[in-house]
């Protein structure tokens, strides 16, 4: 055999084996959950016929695709995924972007502060500016925006709970009626449930459904529910005497907690109340004698105290904020 025949046999059977794996890599992207679910949705579309309800589910499907892969893609990141699927939870939609925004416009007036000298000198100083101003201002606003998402979370569960059981006892599936729960009401619950009916739609197990759902919205009063839906698909019975009782429970603590909130009022009012005493103290100085307190505002020295009395206010809000926080 000469050489130029060795070198087609070669070639040839080169050619033989970049066919093979590309029709290896072709079949493991049709095997992709990606390519099975657009396969599936062009089905419908087909069979539709023009059908304005078919038509809706394969919109219905589409919109949960992205969803899916939007939250599979962000859960890929690890431990950073998670905190982005939880930052999304509360804040709600386009949320990300705007927390994520503050944080970089704070980190700017912490680089503008220290570039023009109203600051004191100082590496340690500088650092903290940029990066530890960021930084208490998103701890703060998370646990604002995470307080407000439980409370009225808290508020609409028991509505939602009543739905699922009316619908329950007309017959309704359990996975319809989450469904249908989110389509009727409004953030922040609505969201949660039409994600958990966008899954169920996808053909994903309810328990790993409600389980990714625990794990984003993270209440008691929720992980209770989640558990009673499960219990009634694993032993039957009637789910609707279940979720009843918990609608009951949901509301009692809710009141519970109205009753310590008016409770605390006094406390949290007398801590905002001393927290505006200094600005309204600095103010009327500088209304009836400016030299005198233009010190603070023109030395080294007063820059300093300034942000001394500022790391002590907030210590002091934060400890009254924190004593007058009862949990029930």
């Amino acid at each position: 055999m000469s050489t130029a025949d060795v070198i087609t046999l070669a070639f040839f059977l080169l050619v033989i084996l970049l066919g093979l794996a590309v029709l290896l890599a072709l079949d493991v992207l049709r095997r992709r959950p990606r390519h099975q679910i657009r396969q599936r949705l062009e089905s419908i579309r087909d069979r539709s016929g023009g059908s304005k309800n078919n038509q809706a589910v394969a919109r219905d499907l589409s919109r949960a695709r992205t969803e899916s892969h939007r939250r599979r893609r962000r859960e890929s990141l690890g431990s950073l995924g998670y905190y982005l699927n939880r930052l999304d939870t509360v804040t709600g939609s386009h949320g990300v972007r705007n927390f994520l925004s503050v944080l970089l416009v704070m980190g700017l007036a912490g680089v503008a502060l220290v570039m023009s000298g109203v600051l004191p000198g100082g590496l340690w100083v500088a650092g903290m500016a940029v990066f530890g101003m960021p930084l208490l201002v998103g701890i703060w606003l998370y646990r604002f925006l995470l307080s407000r998402f439980n409370k009225k979370f808290l508020i609409q569960m028991p509505e939602a709970m009543d739905m699922i059981v009316r619908s329950s006892q007309a017959g309704i599936p359990i996975t319809q009626a989450l469904r249908q729960v989110g389509l009727q009401f409004k953030a922040p619950l609505g969201p949660e449930f039409l994600r958990i009916g966008n899954g169920l739609l996808l053909g994903e197990d309810l328990q790993d459904v409600l389980d990714k759902s625990v794990q984003r919205i993270l209440l008691p009063d929720f992980t209770f529910f989640s558990v009673c839906v499960l219990l009634q698909r694993e032993s039957g019975g009637s789910i609707a005497e279940a979720l009843e009782n918990l609608s009951g429970i949901i509301r009692a603590r809710r009141d519970l907690q109205l009753k310590a909130k008016a409770l605390t009022a006094e406390g949290r009012f007398s801590g905002r109340l001393l927290s505006a005493i200094p600005f309204v103290i600095v103010g009327v100085l500088y209304a009836s004698n400016p030299k005198y307190i233009e010190t603070l505002f023109l030395t080294k020295t007063g820059h300093t105290l300034l942000w001394v009395v500022g790391g002590m206010l907030i210590v002091g809000i934060f400890l009254i904020q924190k004593i007058s926080d009862i949990k029930i």
